[in-house]
């Protein structure tokens, strides 16, 4: 009896190691939520596999002709049943900029919000593009990611006719950046704030 209680206590007894972060498993399960599955695209398409991409991590999309706001993964329209998306809100989502792939060959794609994304950081703003021929309104705000150099890349949305930008922390100089905007989008009312 002795020797078991002894042997409790020097096992039992031992510090407990401090947790490992699991902060990259985390980071591992978002990129694989985030990234383009190429095979669901050739059979759904890029709007269907783009509404799959924002619902599977907690954002809304709106399809045209289509009056409320998608938020709910398992109500999204049978597979068979064609759809355009015209908004995206990606409001406290985990979108990644990986997952901006899904963009590509969206054609009616006009509204952006990006708020909160904790994960977004400038190369999703650099994958905008891929709907620059469409985006009219934009808005990027308290996303604690983005740079400067994340708001330049916003350049090359010749179409866009709205920008908003609040609460983000690491662009240091807004006022360069707004201006380098107006120069290359005249036609854009801009309300930009760090």
């Amino acid at each position: 009896m002795f020797a078991c209680n002894a042997l409790f206590r020097t096992v039992y007894r031992k510090p407990i190691p401090a947790k490992t972060p699991n902060r990259y498993f985390w980071g591992w399960i978002n990129m694989m939520f985030n990234r383009v599955d190429k095979d669901r695209l050739k059979m759904v398409g890029p709007d269907r596999l783009c509404a799959e991409w924002l619902l599977r991590n907690g954002a809304k999309a709106k399809f045209v002709n289509v009056p409320q706001m998608q938020i709910n993964y398992n109500l999204l329209p049978s597979d068979t049943v064609p759809v355009l998306i015209e908004e995206l809100d990606g409001t406290e989502s985990g979108i990644m900029h990986i997952g901006f792939d899904h963009l590509k060959g969206l054609t009616r794609l006009r509204k952006v919000k990006l708020h909160k994304c904790v994960y977004l950081e400038d190369q999703a703003l650099a994958k905008l593009k891929f709907v620059a021929d469409t985006l009219e309104e934009l808005e990027v705000s308290s996303c604690k990611n983005i740079t400067d150099a994340g708001l330049l890349h916003l350049k090359d949305l010749k179409k866009l006719k709205q920008l908003a930008t609040y609460d983000l922390p690491y662009v240091k100089d807004i006022q360069v950046v707004e201006s380098s905007l107006k120069q290359a989008l005249p036609g854009c009312r801009m309300d930009l704030k760090s």
